[in-house]
């Protein structure tokens, strides 16, 4: 069966004044799967740069947020106002009593500020690249039904840049974690750099291990395992202690148990 798509009719556009425009792309699931999700919905995406509409399929399952860290975003140096914000925390008074210290505090004034910072301005740039692309669908309705005028066609084109300007911050975004070095900066790698960001989580995944012909699941008993390992690796190894003389030192000598204490 197809799930039944919203945010317009067709799919594929030959981009010309006057569009020729086709449903080419569907989405088909087995109707045990849609039982498996009977709230699952599919809708399209604007078209970017491709002739055809991205397809997004939702299964409505919501998954926990996971907690903020602080990480440095290359994408932070393309922003106006994050040098001059910087600058002011840095310069700010600090009162310590190494020079060590005093740069610790520094960065720790830098990571509070700049975690929420990061945080709120993703959030802004997310909700902005929603507005756009609810107005590039809104133009694109229109286009379904009769030509656009030259205003309509100019703000098109200025959506499109700006939605250009938000890809290149998001593929810097997802660069950083692919740690990807041989791709060029510019190319539009944005998927590629996801996938690589997903493959190095699902490697750094542990989902079982073999303890010679047991295998070992779930994560209270994988820290068990892991725990009692190390344990064996680095503490005391049992029947290599050997005695030594009581009698090699005089009484004077030897660390008394007020010493030991």
């Amino acid at each position: 069966m197809e799930l039944y798509m919203t945010g317009g009719k067709f799919t594929w556009s030959n981009n010309r004044e006057i569009p020729t425009l086709e449903k080419l792309d569907r989405i088909l699931v087995h109707k045990s799967w849609e039982q498996l999700f009977p709230t699952a919905l599919v809708y399209k995406l604007p078209r970017e740069v491709s002739d055809h509409n991205p397809l997004i399929l939702s299964t409505q399952i919501n998954t926990p947020l996971k907690k903020l860290s602080f990480r440095f975003e290359l994408a932070w140096l393309k922003e106006s106002d994050f040098i001059p914000t910087m600058q002011e925390i840095w310069e700010k008074p600090c009162y310590a009593s190494t020079p060590l210290d005093r740069i610790q505090i520094k960065l720790k004034r830098f990571e509070q500020h700049f975690k929420g910072w990061g945080f709120n301005k993703q959030g802004l740039q997310r909700k902005e690249r929603i507005n756009i692309q609810n107005e590039l669908l809104d133009l694109e309705k229109l286009e379904e039904e009769s030509y656009l005028s030259l205003d309509q066609m100019s703000r098109k084109s200025q959506l499109l840049h700006h939605l250009m300007k938000s890809n290149e911050m998001e593929e810097l975004y997802w660069a950083k974690r692919s740690q990807t070095k041989w791709l060029l900066e510019g190319d539009s790698n944005t998927e590629f750099f996801h996938r690589v960001a997903n493959g190095r989580k699902r490697r750094n995944t542990i989902i079982s291990l073999e303890a010679g012909d047991t295998i070992i699941e779930g994560d209270a008993n994988l820290l068990s395992h892991a725990t009692e390992y190390y344990k064996n690796l680095f503490g005391p190894a049992s029947g290599n202690s050997f005695p030594i003389n009581p009698e090699l030192w005089n009484s004077w000598e030897k660390v008394n148990d007020n010493d030991n204490l």
